[in-house]
């Protein structure tokens, strides 16, 4: 009896032991335990943050923090310089040249769907969801506005268990500062109604990121069963440039500096439709205004990231949840005579990326190799055990996590249509920055060694013709629109001689006129 008795004893400990094993090695390697999500989509923030270099001035310190605990991405470009073009991109994994989707779109609800290679196609947060995790927006994350703007979400409703506010109105109702701040008398000329910067006397909370971020932070400490899937989209630093006075008050006037600019910069360039706003800014002597303005919604979105980050540490989920932060796109503030996004060229294009993965990233690296936010959807599939679906046009950055100089196939690809349903493409590799504009056979090229500020357009360089020639057989090769025949024909309106292309009959900024004052719409603010 003792006999068997030991023996049965023997057994139990022997299944226990292997019950155990199986149940580390689902964890270890089937992933059992899936990680959750943290998923943080800023809007129109640019290269200016503490961790980018940038302007040199930017009080970013929960940025900071992030990179030091992360993988920072110095050289990650958007898919697309717009913001519904870009988020659709992003959270379908598909590349706007493909989905035809280049530009801003304005509808109500996920008319994308409508698109046929679109229809069915399983977005970044359906993937998770159709895998077991909860899924839970707020903020910006597809397209939307906010009242009193407009109120619109180009979310699919399908994807997520709850969105905050609601799906349909995907953002809390946003003050404005005071007319006489965004409007003085003195101005003279006229720009578009949400083309506006000035403090709000007011308190964090009144402000709509600050409660969207409220909600999440609950929602990142609340106890549940399922594996979290959170999207949090925080709309500042996105024009009208109106956030509480005490971010003003980082910024005096007198500190802030004057950016690195060429005057008539755009002789042998793409000359666009946005030269108008420049000299608006220009004649009002309100540059620095706006830079101080600008900054001070970065340091405002910065400590909504803070807030984000204190909750996630306290909630005791940290070691187990995946962090990705990210902007849509990035911002003109005057350089090359841009105002806002809309362009192919670097401040455009260049965006915030920042990826936390326990057990995964190493803590204060940097990846200097050019990626796209296209990577977002393949490298959280990835990083949470799954695999990869096929329609995914970027690539897991797993590979740099583990070591930043791991090779990559592409440059980053970014694709815009213009007004006028004018398009162009960008290749950002880790030196050069190429560009094509479908319409009139222009291309540029820029060396980010030599000339960090796109100044110069050597695609018409002689000597850099081995280097021309790689970017549109890799153009070729990745847009299906884009023909060889096409692209080795002479710009049209501009004239190339001696290795350099200039622009027929370029009219300087001296020359360019104050656009007139336009009828208000109240609907907008």
């Amino acid at each position: 009896m003792d006999l068997f008795e030991n023996h049965g004893m023997e057994m139990r400990k022997f299944v226990y032991s292997l019950v155990l094993l199986l149940s580390v090695f689902s964890f270890l390697v089937l992933g059992a335990k899936q990680p959750n999500v943290l998923f943080i989509a800023i809007d129109d923030m640019n290269d200016w943050i503490g961790p980018l270099g940038g302007l040199g001035i930017a009080k970013t310190p929960n940025l900071d923090r992030l990179a030091a605990e992360s993988t920072t991405f110095t050289n990650a470009h958007c898919a697309s310089p717009a913001c519904a073009s870009s988020r659709l991109a992003n959270m379908t994994g598909v590349q706007p040249s493909k989905s035809g989707v280049m530009q801003n779109v304005w509808y109500d609800g996920p008319k994308w769907r409508e698109i046929p290679m679109l229809e069915k196609i399983e977005t970044v947060e359906q993937f998770f969801k159709n895998r077991g995790y909860e899924t839970l927006a707020g903020g910006k994350i597809y397209h939307s506005l906010a009242p009193p703007w407009l109120t619109s979400n180009q979310a699919d409703p399908d994807g997520w268990d709850f969105y905050y506010p609601s799906v349909s109105v995907p953002m809390p109702h946003q003050i404005s500062a005071p007319e006489k701040v965004i409007n003085p008398d003195s101005f003279k000329g006229g720009r578009l109604k949400w083309f506006t910067w000035g403090p709000i006397q007011a308190a964090d909370e009144k402000m709509a990121d600050h409660q969207t971020v409220g909600w999440a932070s609950y929602e990142l400490k609340r106890s549940r069963e399922k594996p979290l899937y959170l999207a949090c989209g925080i709309f500042r630093p996105h024009m009208p440039w109106e956030v509480p006075q005490k971010y003003f008050d980082l910024y005096p006037l007198d500190e802030i500096p004057d950016l690195e600019i060429l005057e008539n910069d755009l002789e042998d360039a793409l000359v666009h439709a946005r030269r108008g706003w420049h000299k608006f800014v220009l004649e009002n002597k309100e540059w620095k205004h706006v830079i101080q303005a600008y900054l001070a919604s970065i340091s405002f979105a910065d400590a909504q990231v803070g807030r984000l980050l204190d909750a996630l540490e306290e909630s005791g989920k940290a070691h187990e949840t995946i962090v990705v932060l990210w902007s849509d796109h990035g911002m003109h503030i005057g350089e090359k005579e841009n105002w806002e996004k809309f362009t192919l060229w670097e401040e455009a294009t260049r965006v915030p990326f920042f990826v936390k993965a326990p057990g995964v990233t190493k803590p204060g690296s940097v990846v200097s190799q050019s990626v796209s936010l296209l990577d977002l959807y393949p490298t959280l599939v990835d990083l949470a055990g799954f695999e990869i679906p096929d329609h995914c046009d970027g690539a897991s950055v797993v590979p740099l996590l583990e070591d930043p100089n791991a090779e990559r196939e592409h440059s980053a690809l970014t694709s815009f249509t213009y007004p006028g349903n004018k398009t162009g493409h960008a290749l950002r590799g880790n030196r050069y920055r190429y560009i094509y504009y479908e319409w009139n056979s222009l291309e540029e090229l820029y060396d980010h060694d030599s000339d960090p500020n796109e100044f110069t357009n050597l695609a018409y360089d002689p000597t850099l013709a081995g280097v021309i020639e790689q970017f549109r057989n890799e153009m070729v090769s990745r847009v299906s629109r884009v023909s060889l025949d096409e692209m080795l024909e002479r710009p049209s309106g501009y004239t190339v001689s001696n290795g350099r292309v200039s622009v027929d009959g370029f009219i300087p900024m001296a020359r360019v006129p104050l656009p007139k004052e336009r009828p208000k719409k109240e609907s907008i603010r």
